[in-house]
């Protein structure tokens, strides 16, 4: 008992120290504030004065509903009112109040919350705007009844209309500033998931939608249009529902963005298991008829405030084992989930909401989803690289890194059809390492590919831009020249045997002498395929090796398989 008491003194004596960071003090506030907490106050008998004794001044502008019961306000101007246009009574931070407001000089009931509409329509939804009747004397009351409510004070203050209209409209243009720049975060990383169909953009663009109906909500904006208007009955419960499910989807992008499930097993449970408990207060949120009563709301704030650091730990278990995911999404979320705590801390001890962290919740918000769509747009660029670095390696030999046969053959299919297409010539080297059965027998299979690593660079140095190397398999090579005539593939073919013959390879310090034999062929009419003019290289090479071997040899274009042996192939030394 003493403990609780004792909390209690606490929180009402830094409260003034509070308010006055929310720029309220009593001080500076031209009018007087008097409470009633008699519960049995009916309105004919407060407005008639008859309870005006047991009304007890207030030391600060701020307005506090009672869970227990409705309360009673009045509040007199200090001075009479001597401007042309009327003064106006704001409250802030209205979510949850719901008040009725008697104006002199009839005192009729004017019902003021944010979820009904301004039948003035001259202010925004973000506080509660009264205006006061014109020529108001001092000392005249105005008496707000307002009913139960969580017992967070709300600061309270009079103005002129003009600068009361002129903080709406700055008030009005924050309140949408931050949800535009995370909706338009939000439709890319949209347009992202409709491409890529990964989950983890799913879940971002769903998780920016709630917290984004959420602050369209908390900043009475939610209520003003249609269909998100169609939940004003539910009244701050919505807020409650948008945050609950909000949180939910902010632990399943947060384990598929920290890939949780193999950074941190146990905790990735974890944060599997906290969903439940919050599934259940969005359902009671929905449900005022099967849940009555602030209990959801200070079981939320609870909530909240435990899942705030789990998922800023999940992040630093990421960046601590090398995903820089895990700096992303600290970089993104510590000034929010900071704030988040703040906020249900202020929920939790009753405080007043700072003027600062009214906007400071929604701006973090802003900056997080920037931050974290840097951070998808980065696991694109990974996905590209991965996809780039999968179609190398498929496309090229892991031993000497030109291309494999299938890809080989492919740019040739490629380079005749586009030969064929643009009558333009077009030639094929077929490549082969003399007596290298002989290298592998005598140095070892190890000395051999180092041999068939070494030729690469000689023969890729008398290569074009366009021209392509591939291994067609063990020590034979395919060279496919676009473009080139018979005279110019012959140059680049000699030009490539006298490199490897030149070409200073050292096995365990033994100098191995490489030769390569080498046929060529020319796509004239009589080839119809591609297969032809290997089928016409691989001739040409077959009599140089019958030759010698060291050689050159030339295709002519004859169209029997026998005559291509016997005549159509001239041998070049």
């Amino acid at each position: 008992m003493g403990t609780g008491s004792a909390k209690r003194k606490w929180r009402w004596a830094i409260l003034p120290v509070l308010l006055l960071l929310v720029r309220i003090a009593g001080a500076d506030v031209p009018v007087r504030i008097d409470r009633l907490d008699f519960e049995g106050g009916e309105a004919a008998k407060v407005l008639a004065g008859t309870y005006d004794d047991r009304f007890g001044s207030e030391s600060y502008a701020a307005l506090t509903p009672s869970r227990s019961g409705s309360v009673w306000y009045r509040v007199r101007l200090v001075a009479d009112w001597t401007e042309r246009r009327p003064a106006v009574l704001t409250i802030s931070d209205p979510q949850g109040v719901v008040l009725d407001a008697y104006l002199p000089p009839a005192y009729a009931r004017a019902p003021y919350s944010v979820y009904r509409a301004d039948t003035s329509g001259e202010f925004t939804r973000h506080a509660l705007a009264i205006v006061l009747p014109v020529g108001l004397h001092a000392n005249v009351p105005v008496y707000l009844h307002v009913a139960p409510g969580l017992a967070v004070p709300r600061a309270m203050a009079v103005s002129k209309m003009v600068e009361a209209r002129s903080g709406d409209i700055v008030n009005a243009r924050l309140d949408m500033l931050f949800p535009t720049l995370q909706l338009a975060t939000l439709l890319v990383m949209l347009s992202f998931f409709l491409v890529l169909r990964e989950r983890m953009y799913a879940y971002f663009s769903a998780q920016m939608l709630f917290i984004v109906l959420f602050e369209l909500y908390e900043s009475g904006i939610g209520f003003e249009y249609p269909p998100f208007d169609w939940l004003a009955p539910l009244g701050e419960r919505v807020s409650w529902l948008m945050a609950s499910i909000a949180a939910i989807l902010s632990i399943d992008f947060s384990r598929q963005f920290l890939d949780l499930a193999h950074v941190a097993p146990r905790y990735d449970r974890v944060l599997a298991w906290m969903r439940w408990p919050l599934v259940v207060l969005a359902a009671c949120a929905a449900t005022p008829w099967l849940a009555p009563g602030w209990w959801v709301e200070d079981a939320l704030a609870f909530a909240l405030l435990a899942l705030a650091p789990m998922l800023l730990g999940a992040a630093l278990l990421a960046w601590q084992q090398g995903g820089h995911r895990g700096a992303y999404y600290l970089c993104a979320w510590i000034p929010g989930l900071l704030f988040v705590i703040v906020r249900a801390l202020q929920l939790i001890l009753h405080w007043p909401q700072p003027a600062w962290l009214e906007f400071a919740l929604p701006a973090a918000f802003a900056f997080a989803s920037i931050v974290l769509a840097f951070g998808l747009a980065d696991h694109i660029v990974s996905i590209r690289h991965e996809r780039d670095v999968a179609h190398r390696l498929a496309e090229h030999d892991m031993l000497t890194g030109v291309l494999n046969r299938r890809a080989i053959l492919a740019r040739l299919r490629t380079a005749f059809l586009g030969a064929r297409e643009k009558n333009r010539p077009l030639s094929v080297l077929f490549l082969d390492l003399d007596h290298f059965k002989r290298v592998n027998d005598s140095y070892g299979h190890r000395a051999g590919d180092e041999c068939l690593r070494g030729v690469i660079a000689p023969i890729a140095s008398e290569l074009r831009q366009g021209d392509a190397l591939g291994r067609y398999g063990g020590e034979e090579f395919l060279v496919v020249l676009p473009g080139a005539s018979v005279a110019n593939a012959e140059g680049v073919a000699e030009r490539i045997r006298q490199r490897v013959e030149e070409l200073p390879i050292l096995i365990s310090g033994v100098r191995v002498g490489l030769t390569m034999s080498i046929g060529i062929a020319m796509l004239d009419a009589d080839v119809k395929t591609p297969d032809d003019l290997i089928e016409r290289a691989d001739a040409a090479l077959y009599l140089s090796k019958t030759g010698g071997r060291n050689l050159v040899s030339t295709h002519r274009g004859q169209k029997s398989p026998a005559a291509e042996l016997m005549q159509g192939v001239l041998p070049r030394e």
